[in-house]
Order: C-alpha cells, then structure tokens, then sequence
C-alpha cells in the first residue's frame, strides 16, 4: 500500500471518529480500503510478510562475522593432583659422586596450578565460502517475495467478496424502493376504489382485493427490511466493522454499472495477469533454487576463525605482585571437504526435482482452469446483459398494462381481476428485473476476477 492510501484512511478513520455520532459513509473503494486496513486475513498476512523479512536477515547473518566474548573463572577448592613414579628422575651423576641410591618403588604426589583463574576470551568466525549459503540466500530473499505475493492474494479475494457484499445491499435497497413505490400506488388505488364503493360504483369485493393486496405487499416489505438488515450485517462482518454501528452507502447501482471494455470481452486470455500464476511461478523458482542449494553441498566450504585469550592465574586474585595476564592468540582457517553423506543429499536433490515438477503440473492445471473461467465469465456476463435488457422491455410493458388496467377500471369497463393481475405480473417482472441487474453486477465482477484486473 502506498502512502497516499494510509492517508487517505487516517483522514476517514478520522473523520468517523469526528462525526461518531453519525452513521459512517462508504463508497464500495472506501468500503474495500476499510476491510483491506482492518480484517484479520489482511493483518496476519502483513504479519507473515514481515516475519519472512525478519527470516532473511536471520539466514543472512549466517555469512556474516560471528565474534562472541566470554569471561570464565575458576577457583580450586583442592588442587588436582597428580601422581609421579619414584623412579621417573633416577640418573647417575659423574665420580667422584657416583650413582645415587635407588629410589623407592611406588609413587610421589604433587600439585600444580594455582586456586584462581581469570581468563578473558575474544572467539571471531566467518564463512569465508559456502555455495549452499550463498544459494540460499537468494532462496530465502524469493520465499519474502512469495510471502508478499500471498498477502496480494488475500487483499484481492478480499476486494471480491466486499463487493458482492456491497452489491447486495444496494440491491436490497433498490429492491425496498419499488415495494415502497408500489405501495403508495396501491394506497391511492385502494383510497379511489374505496370512494368508488361509497358511491355505488364498485363491489366490496374489489376494495377487499386491494386491501388483501396492500396487506401482502406490507407483508413483503416488512420481510425485505429484515433481509436489508441481515445484507447490512455481513457486509459489515467481512469489512471488520462494527456490527453494532450503522453505516451508509454512498454509491448507486447505476455508477457501479460499468460495460467492459472490447478487449475485455473478446482480447485474447493471458492468465499472466492473475496473481494466483505469480505464486505457482515462484514456488517454482524457489524449488528450483533448493535443488541447487542440494548441489552445492557437495562442494567444499571454508571457514576462518580466530581466538585471543588473557589468563590471570593467582592463588591470591589481588595479589599485585603476583604474575599478570598472559595472552593466547589463535588465527587459522577451517576446509570442510564433503565425501560421502550416505547418499543423503541426492534424496533431497531428487525430492526437490519433483516438487519442481508438481508445482509445474499445478500452474498448467490452473492456466487451464483460469482460462476456462475467463471463457465462462465472459459468456455469463453477456447472457446476463442480454437477459436484462429483455427485462428493462418486459418491465416498461408490464408498467404500461398496469397503467391502461387502470385507466380502463376507473373508466368502469374493466374488473378489479384484471387490475389485480396486472398488478402481480407488474411485481413479479419488478423483481425479475432487479435479479437481472444483480446478476449482470456479480458478472462483471467475476469476469474482473477471471481477467486479474
């Protein structure tokens, strides 16, 4: 995300805040960005970006110089003691002394070293050359581009499901709109024909239709306002909002309402734009890196170290006069010559080719698979045009009987069956049209999906 996102949501976030006491607006972008800033999918996904981050600076310290320093001290209780033969310093001295007496079989004991030792250590090593380090640097570099790639993933599945969310609510909406339309045009209907009952003009079956009308049509509405209220809460589930909290929509079906363009209905299929084809393709790459990385194991690695050391032994520490420090320094370096593993690191050479192969069947699989849903898609979106399109016609005819049944039943030559079937069959195409207009929306959001735009 870049910055002008982030600031753009503080400053709505901050808005909200602001206006709490007021319901929060969405546009369907405002309402995407708010699930992409706050859902749980998105924030562990960021999470395993950044611990694939915190991972290649761990592998990379592996190459860099390691220095550790340490103190040790040591005090002796009892001295070790060792054993000495008698007869381990027996020599003849020249005449006039002569050959000295012989020693005592056996042994003599003795002490050495002294109660307390004080040793400051400075230990450095560095991996001067190791092919499998350097291979797998590189791995573990694509395994954090992969990771990132995966979190894309789930920020652009997310997109998808906030806005069929989205669109059901304005439907819902739109859908809550006619009945109340249709619902004020049955009251005057119902208040005319009651007035045409007072003046003998009409049965009091016909006002009991209407009325029997009116009722289901409340009825119905009463039903959609739970249903407006449910499209309302799982929208506000999937982008992590406050369920308790109401929120106002601010788009319009009809600004949402976009034709693709040419290309996109009939362009040529490159499955290249999805996300889904860069992760196969990167697993493969890093499987293909990890074979190499098994390789380089078969060469030699070289390794330089060095030591220095201070020593302070005294049976009293604090004795000044006493011997001081005395230095030790090693400098040297470290061949490691791989001969034979017991055929180990050809199994994992192999292993690693076959999971090159399947990753590789997997991306065939899916380039076939998504290529069969950008075909679908595109079919879909065109019967679903094509099939609103015929209800814009059926619904303009629908309303133009309704309105001719009920100029003909106020002129008294039409019956109140025919106006109540007019009226059934003006809703049910009402209906049918606003299911053509979810439909053709879920179509072009899918084929969006299919195309990776």
């Amino acid at each position: 995300m870049n910055k002008l996102y982030f600031f753009v949501l503080a400053l709505f976030c901050s808005s909200s805040v602001l206006h709490a006491q007021e319901a929060a607006q969405f546009s369907l972008k405002e309402a995407i960005w708010y699930a992409q800033a706050n859902h749980s999918d998105v924030q562990k996904a960021r999470l395993d970006v950044a611990s694939a981050k915190a991972q290649v600076k761990e592998f990379s310290s592996i190459g860099l110089p390691q220095v550790n320093g340490g103190i040790d001290y040591s005090y002796y209780v009892h001295l070790p003691t060792q054993l000495i033969p008698n007869d381990a310093f027996t020599f003849d001295l020249p005449p006039p002394i002569g050959p000295l007496p012989e020693p005592e079989p056996g042994y003599s004991t003795t002490q050495f070293g002294t109660r307390q030792n004080l040793t400051f250590a400075l230990n450095a090593n560095w991996l001067a050359f190791d092919g499998s380090y350097f291979v797998g640097l590189k791995a573990s570099k694509g395994f954090a581009e992969l990771t990132k790639r995966q979190a894309d993933l789930t920020i652009y599945q997310l997109k998808d499901v906030i806005t069929k969310a989205y669109l059901t609510v304005l439907i819902s909406e739109e859908n809550r709109k006619v009945l109340n339309k249709n619902i004020a045009n049955l009251q005057t209907i119902t208040k005319e024909t009651q007035a045409f009952y007072d003046n003998g003009l009409v049965e009091q079956l016909d006002v009991d239709r209407l009325n029997l009308s009116l009722a289901n049509l409340q009825t119905e509405l009463d039903a959609l306002n739970r249903q407006v209220d449910v499209a309302y809460n799982i929208l506000k589930f999937q982008m992590y909002h406050n369920l308790e909290d109401e929120i106002q929509l601010t788009d319009e079906l009809d600004d949402l309402l976009v034709e693709p363009t040419e290309t996109e209905l009939t362009g040529d299929i490159n499955t290249s734009n999805r996300i889904e084809s860069d992760v196969l393709k990167q697993n493969i790459d890093l499987n293909e890196l990890n074979t190499k990385r098994f390789l380089m194991g078969y060469t030699p690695s070289l390794s330089v170290f060095a030591t220095h050391q201070q020593a302070l032994q005294r049976d009293d520490l604090f004795d000044g006069d006493a011997p001081g420090f005395y230095p030790t320094t090693i400098v040297g370096l470290k061949l490691n010559v791989p001969i034979f593993d017991g055929f180990k690191k050809a199994a994992q050479i192999e292993q690693s080719k076959l999971d090159v192969l399947r990753f590789k069947y997997e991306l065939q699989d899916f380039e076939r698979a998504a290529t069969l849903q950008v075909i679908n898609a595109r079919a879909v979106y065109q019967n679903a045009k094509l099939r609103l399109a015929s209800q814009d016609k059926n619904l303009e005819l629908a309303e133009r009987i309704m309105e001719t049944t009920r100029i003909k039943y106020k002129e008294g030559v039409g019956s109140s069956v025919e106006m109540t079937q007019a009226e059934q069959e003006l809703y049910r195409t009402q209906a049918n049209r606003l299911n053509s207009l979810y439909d053709l929306m879920v179509a072009k959001a899918d084929l969006d999906k299919a195309l990776g735009n």
